[in-house]
């Protein structure tokens, strides 16, 4: 008797989990066919997104400004003319493994404006997308296979999270990546082959676009760039550099390098033909002292005038000539204040 009735607990308290997990709670969405809205549902409950579809033509589901803090497994699953879905400033705060499944046109997911803290393994691998933005959010942890095997993913946006980590096991098996915004997150360091997984064999397949603008990074590994050869646009503007070795960027050619607002203190004389090789170079807003500028803007000037955003910056001793001095004396100044001498120091010419 006691064993039926302990069986009866387990059992009504494993109903009572599963029934509790509902993705759906009085939730409206809308439905777009080519960017025309065509249908407007309520959701009063339920798990699977698909069981709430009208029978209408469509490719974009969206979620605004609604109440769905778990995406719980298979609840956007079996829809196969979804080509965009959008489920932005709706309090997401987990998306379960298994959410999205048998998607086969799927090519955008935005997540933006929510609460996510975690994006695991098992939530976006396999999909067919090329956008993915999880920016706005609140993203300390990002599972080391969390973006494996997206094969046809070109765009991710990790922009405004709380990352503070750079794992180098992330991106396995992603080969057309081109475009990724990681700027306003924690991340501290650049570690040894960061971007491993980013090697391909061809770079002309590849246009790629490092965006870590606004972190706290202070240490670029001499290796961080080792296995890639040529980058589009690397972009490490206010960060915490106080040096940017030549070996970092030794075999990697940078079209767009931005080090700008950073606290870097000069770059070795004999590095600059290595780290500016690229056709933009953007490093003003530094604490270059007058011998670092000259330097710099020598190079700059022996390189058809390269433009480095300091090269008209001027140093206080650029003039060697003394001020000019002009001495007055006998002053009087509306019967109430008398002088015998003033010295006008007058500013010197540019």
């Amino acid at each position: 008797m006691l064993l039926a009735e302990l069986l009866l607990l387990t059992f009504l308290l494993f109903d009572y989990g599963k029934s509790t997990e509902i993705t759906f709670k009085n939730v409206n969405f809308q439905g777009y066919r080519m960017f025309t809205p065509k249908f407007r549902p309520t959701i009063l409950s339920g798990n699977n997104l698909k069981d709430y579809l009208p029978n209408k033509d469509f490719d974009t589901l969206e979620f605004v400004d609604q109440v769905i803090p778990v995406l719980y497994e298979n609840s956007i699953a079996d829809i196969e003319h979804l080509n965009e879905l959008i489920i932005e400033s709706s309090n997401v705060r987990e998306i379960r493994p298994g959410a999205f499944k048998n998607l086969p046109h799927l090519n955008r997911i935005s997540l933006k404006v929510n609460k996510l803290e975690r994006i695991e393994n098992g939530v976006f691998n396999n999909l067919q997308l090329h956008t993915l933005d999880l920016s706005h959010n609140q993203i300390t942890n990002v599972y080391p296979h969390a973006f494996d095997d997206m094969r046809h993913i070109y765009y991710i946006n990790l922009a405004y999270n709380n990352i503070s980590k750079w794992d180098p096991s992330w991106f396995k098996n992603t080969p057309e990546l081109s475009i990724l915004f990681m700027k306003n997150n924690l991340i501290e360091e650049l570690p040894e082959r960061s971007f491993q997984n980013l090697r391909i064999k061809n770079i002309k397949i590849r246009n790629l676009n490092l965006i870590f603008s606004n972190n706290k990074i202070s240490k670029i590994h001499p290796k961080a760039f080792v296995d890639l050869k040529r980058i589009n646009q690397l972009v490490l503007t206010n960060n915490l550099l106080e040096k940017f070795d030549k070996e970092i960027l030794q075999n990697v050619v940078v079209n767009d390098l931005r080090l700008n607002n950073n606290s870097i203190q000069c770059f070795e004389e004999n590095a600059l033909d290595t780290i500016f090789r690229g056709q933009s170079v953007y490093i003003e807003f530094n604490p270059f002292d007058c011998e670092c500028l000259k330097i710099l803007q020598k190079w700059a000037k022996n390189n058809n005038n390269k433009y480095l955003g300091i090269n008209e910056i001027k140093c206080d001793d650029d003039d060697e000539e003394e001020p000019d001095v002009i001495e007055i004396e006998n002053v009087v100044w509306d019967n109430t204040l008398s002088v015998n001498r003033i010295t006008l120091v007058l500013p010197r010419k540019n």
